[in-house]
């Protein structure tokens, strides 16, 4: 055995051990960021959100209110991605989210992507068992006043929907 042959091992040794945690954090870091399901996969143009508490909107003039738009405690709003779906196949999904919580939809606020991102806020591709086009919009901000303002935002660029009479009468 040569002098210095155990300093040239140590070295080795602590070399291999660096290329392994490399390799480990890369791979790590590479699972983190690769695209996943929830990402933003699919594009949409045109979005829905369900209102089921007649003190979201008001009938004169017709409007959603901000309270449709807030977000929930974990910073996303839920809403349905439009793109090609006929306008009958719309509430039915709306009737399907409502049977969930017992109660049908009394309205519907359509709007389009452009106005999430003027809000900037972003579209989460967030598919759920019965509706493939289910989103959340999140990059809510923690402040309620922000929260408030960008929901009057979106309130103002959407336009709202009533079911059809069949369907209220239910």
């Amino acid at each position: 055995m040569r002098v210095g042959s155990g300093k040239r091992a140590g070295f080795m040794g602590l070399s291999n051990w660096l290329k392994t945690v490399l390799r480990k954090f890369l791979e790590a870091f590479r699972k983190q960021h690769a695209p996943s399901d929830k990402g933003p996969a699919k594009q949409y143009s045109n979005l829905v959100r369900f209102i089921f508490d007649k003190r979201h909107f008001s009938r004169a003039p017709t409007a959603p209110k901000p309270g449709a738009f807030l977000p929930d405690s974990d910073l996303k709003t839920s809403a349905l991605g439009r793109n090609g779906l006929p306008e009958g196949e719309v509430w039915k999904i709306g009737l399907s989210i409502g049977e969930g919580r017992g109660k049908a939809p009394k309205a519907r606020a359509d709007f389009d992507a452009e106005a999430v991102s003027e809000a900037k806020l972003t579209i989460e591709h967030d598919p759920v068992i019965g509706i493939p086009d289910h989103v959340n919009l999140c990059g809510w901000p923690n402040e309620k006043d922000e929260q408030k303002s960008i929901a009057q935002l979106l309130c103002f660029r959407a336009k709202l929907l009533f079911p059809p009479a069949t369907e209220q009468a239910k």
